[in-house]
């Protein structure tokens, strides 16, 4: 390739800059990382208290509000939430000091997933220049951004998974072993605990402990005892695992092999995606610079083989998945992201020869997407739905004029998005109608009648069998998505089904059973 007169000082000019930036962060990284940080945490906060809850975290916090703790793993155990209880344990903490729900259903998993950012930063430094370290951090940051507040454990389980990498290395370096090791099993075990496929994070860590027991021809026992309360913890959870294998034959989310390219897809190819740029400077550098000797910074044999490891779990998780559980969602191997974050931001800084220019120009990408991303939310803050499933039937209820006829809502998720923000008019008549078999013949799962026959047994909400509502309702208000079935069904029943209002696609009907008359 030839370089003009022209493209050498424009050259010259941004790799001084990018000198001078990565200065500045070796100089200064901990007061730029607990600065971001500070900045997201606030962020979060605010989109934990002004977002309405949806379905998924009304059970946390139903959950939450049983009795006590001993009622909280018989509510679990009887189908409420298949989550297991002590992320709804830590929630009814919160609710004691923490007077707004949302905030309190939230906050476990925002503080854990501002933890999954120091330490995964912590981490990489020991390695990585700072530009890199930092990068690898945005970028398991970026790649599961939803699960920062989302009111499930999700936020703490990556907290844990990068938690547990940090105090493995320390331990590995020989590095307060007394701390570090007690540290490791206890994210090891709190992430167990907080989701049973979180077991799986053990492997890559297994076998990066073979290489080295090849390597050094001796076992690390102290690090290999640390994982063995995992293990314990299973154990003490086994009846409930039990119990959720009701769930396990018809869930809405089956294990299949289509699995695999969803969850890659999913988490994968967005960090993927965000290093096009620096490899586009890496490209531009290696055609015109003949310094191409240096030794980069680089993981040790173990790291690499965790790092890689972690990239490959997803493939083994839903393969087991597919001959024991039967279920998997993709979110099920999250704990997988940190390591793959780990693994693309090493491979570039290997291939970069350690490059300030590629590791600020990934840094400088990941920090202006994070901030467009945060000026388009508060943007478009007012044109988004207020509740994720159940919008537009709350609309639809609010010019609802008062009367006694019940309102039948056939979604099982907007049943609990508007039991818990509808008027206090409206919330008084709703009803869901539970029925495993219209379930199964609809839509192929039973999950949410199971969920919510078990929820019946716990709230007041009002959440009765289809039949008995059929035949105790001669005339109620039937609120289903254009999607549902139920209104169809009605009729070929021979019920009179007449939507109520003007709209194209009416979510609201008027059913009344032809008897009545």
């Amino acid at each position: 390739m030839a370089v003009t007169s022209s493209t050498i000082p424009s050259r010259a000019v941004s790799l001084r800059v990018s000198d001078k930036i990565n200065a500045e962060l070796e100089r200064h990284l901990w007061f730029w990382a607990i600065l971001f940080v500070v900045v997201f945490l606030a962020i979060a906060i605010a989109k934990d208290v002004r977002t309405p809850m949806w379905a998924d975290e009304l059970l946390t916090l139903q959950v939450s509000q049983q009795a006590g703790p001993a009622e909280m793993v018989k509510a679990t155990i009887e189908g409420i939430d298949g989550q297991p209880p002590l992320y709804p344990m830590i929630v009814r903490a919160i609710l004691l000091v923490v007077r707004n729900e949302a905030l309190a259903v939230r906050l476990p998993a925002t503080l854990g997933y501002c933890g999954m950012i120091i330490c995964l930063l912590a981490f990489c430094r020991r390695r990585l220049p700072t530009a890199y370290s930092m990068a690898a951090a945005l970028l398991a940051c970026d790649a599961c951004l939803l699960y920062s507040v989302e009111g499930r454990s999700y936020g703490v389980v990556l907290g844990c998974a990068a938690g547990a990498l940090l105090c493995w290395q320390a331990a590995v370096d020989g590095r307060h072993r007394h701390l570090t090791i007690p540290l490791f099993a206890l994210c090891l075990a709190l992430m167990t605990a907080m989701h049973y496929y979180s077991v799986f994070f053990l492997v890559p860590l297994f076998l990066a402990e073979m290489v080295r027991w090849r390597t050094s021809r001796k076992l690390d026992l102290s690090i290999l005892a640390a994982m063995a309360p995992v293990l314990l913890v299973l154990g003490v959870h086994y009846p409930l695992i039990a119990a959720s294998a009701r769930f396990q034959n018809h869930f809405w989310s089956p294990a299949a092999w289509h699995c695999i390219p969803e969850v890659y897809d999913s988490y994968f190819v967005t960090i993927l995606g965000r290093c096009m740029l620096p490899l586009m400077v890496l490209a531009v550098l290696w055609a015109t610079s003949d310094d191409r000797s240096a030794t980069p910074p680089d993981l040790t044999a173990p790291e690499w083989v965790v790092a890689g490891a972690f990239s490959l779990m997803p493939v083994c998780v839903v393969i087991l998945s597919i001959y024991t559980t039967h279920v998997f969602i993709p979110r099920y191997t999250l704990w997988a992201v940190p390591g793959f974050a780990v693994l693309v931001a090493a491979c570039l800084c290997r291939a970069a020869r350690g490059r300030a220019s590629v590791g600020v120009s990934l840094l400088g990408l990941l920090v202006a997407l994070a901030a467009l991303g945060e000026a388009a939310y508060l943007l478009h803050v007012r044109e988004r739905p207020a509740l994720r499933a159940g919008e537009a039937v709350r609309q639809a209820l609010a010019s609802l004029p008062d009367g006694a006829e019940p309102i039948v809502v056939a979604d099982s998720h907007v049943f609990l998005e508007l039991s818990y923000y509808a008027e206090s008019r409206i919330r008084e008549r709703l009803i869901y109608p539970v029925s495993c078999d219209l379930e199964l013949r609809y839509f192929g799962n039973d999950t949410a009648p199971l969920l919510l026959t078990a929820l019946s047994h716990r709230t007041k909400l009002h959440i009765i069998g289809y039949d008995a509502v059929i035949a105790s309702q001669k005339r109620f208000v039937l609120a289903a998505l254009r999607n549902n079935p139920l209104p169809r069904d009605l009729i070929k029943a021979g019920y009179r089904v007449v939507p109520i209002g003007s709209s194209v696609a009416p979510v609201l009907y008027e059913v009344e059973d032809p008897g009545s008359k």
